[in-house]
């Protein structure tokens, strides 16, 4: 099956699904003061930004990654002008709709 042939997620999309993940699994996963971070300030300065996956998804998930096909999202806090960004997660996904390829790091794991 070829690329034309999927169905894949726009990036827009597949911002929209990083943030549900995301929402889904913050509470447990984060540490408590990194989820209440989060929660203070996810109307105003709350983020995703796609990446193409770092080298060490490969390592982690031992397997090999479509450059075309897969994305790392960043999510976090943006920084508030005095402070950097924090990034929250990382999660990597397939823009491929039915590919249920999802791996997530937490800060502070």
């Amino acid at each position: 099956m070829s690329e034309h042939d999927l169905e894949l997620w726009t990036l827009d999309e597949l911002c929209e699904h990083a943030f549900s993940i995301f929402e889904e699994l913050a509470e447990e996963n984060l540490a408590e003061g990194d989820y209440q971070l989060y929660q203070s300030f996810a109307e105003t300065r709350a983020y995703v930004d796609l990446v193409p996956p770092s080298d060490d998804w490969v390592e982690l998930i031992q397997a090999e990654l479509d450059a075309e096909l897969h994305y790392e999202a960043h999510i976090g806090i943006a920084g508030d002008g005095a402070g950097d960004d924090v990034v929250l997660a990382r999660i990597l996904l397939s823009r491929e709709k039915h590919d249920t390829l999802c791996h997530a790091q937490w800060r502070g794991q």
